[in-house]
C-alpha cells in the first residue's frame, strides 16, 4: 500500500517556522491531535528518508509503535471515561426527576433546620408541585422546600421522629440511647 506524501507535505507545512510572528504559538495548526494515520504517516517518511549509512534501529521503531498504541489506548479510555460519567450524571437526573415527581399529591413531612443543621420545626403537608430548574425542590402547600428536607412520606407515627430526635441528642451529647435505658 502506498504512503501519500502529499498530505504529510502539506501537514509539514502548516508547522513552518514564521519568522514574522512574535512568537511561535500561533504557527501550529489548531488541530492538536494526531492521529494514528498521522503517525504512520510520519513513520514512513522517516523511513523513506533516513540515512542508508546509519539507519534507525528496530528497537527505536518499535518503541515508537509502542508509545503510540498506549497513547492512543489512553485516549480511547479517557473517552470512555467521560462518556461513563455523562450517562451516570443523566442517569442520576432521571431518577431524581421521577422521584421528586412521584410525590406529587402525597403527604410529606418536611424538616426546618437553622444554620447549624439542626431541626427546629416539621412542617407536614401535601406536595402540590416540583421545581426542576437547578435544585429539584417541591412545593408543599404552596411553598418552596429543598428535596433534602424531606423527612417522611405518607403517614408515619409521630413518635418515630422523637426516636429520631433522641438518637440525635445523645450523639451530640456523647451518650448511646442504649446507656440512657440503662439508667432510667
Amino acid at each position: 500500500m502506498p504512503i501519500n506524501t502529499d498530505n504529510l507535505t502539506s501537514k509539514a507545512a502548516q508547522f513552518a517556522y514564521d519568522a514574522t510572528l512574535s512568537t511561535q504559538t500561533s504557527a501550529v495548526a489548531n488541530n492538536s491531535e494526531m492521529t494514528m494515520d498521522d503517525f504512520w504517516q510520519l513513520l514512513a517518511a522517516q523511513l523513506k528518508y533516513q540515512d542508508m549509512s546509519n539507519p534507525m534501529s528496530n528497537s527505536e521503531m518499535m518503541q515508537q509503535m509502542t508509545q503510540m498504541s498506549s497513547m492512543n489506548t489512553m485516549t480511547k479510555l479517557s473517552d470512555a471515561i467521560s462518556s461513563i460519567a455523562t450517562v451516570t450524571n443523566n442517569l442520576s437526573q432521571v431518577t431524581l426527576t421521577t422521584y421528586s415527581t412521584g410525590l406529587l399529591g402525597r403527604e410529606v413531612t418536611i424538616a426546618i433546620t437553622n444554620d447549624d443543621g439542626d431541626i427546629t420545626s416539621k412542617v407536614k403537608g401535601t406536595v402540590t408541585g416540583v421545581d426542576l430548574t437547578g435544585a429539584t425542590s417541591v412545593y408543599v402547600d404552596g411553598k418552596k422546600y429543598e428535596l433534602a428536607q424531606i423527612m417522611a412520606v405518607g403517614d408515619v407515627p409521630a413518635n418515630a421522629f422523637d426516636d429520631l430526635e433522641n438518637k440525635t441528642d445523645n450523639k451530640t451529647k456523647g451518650t448511646t440511647s442504649s446507656t440512657q435505658t440503662n439508667k432510667k
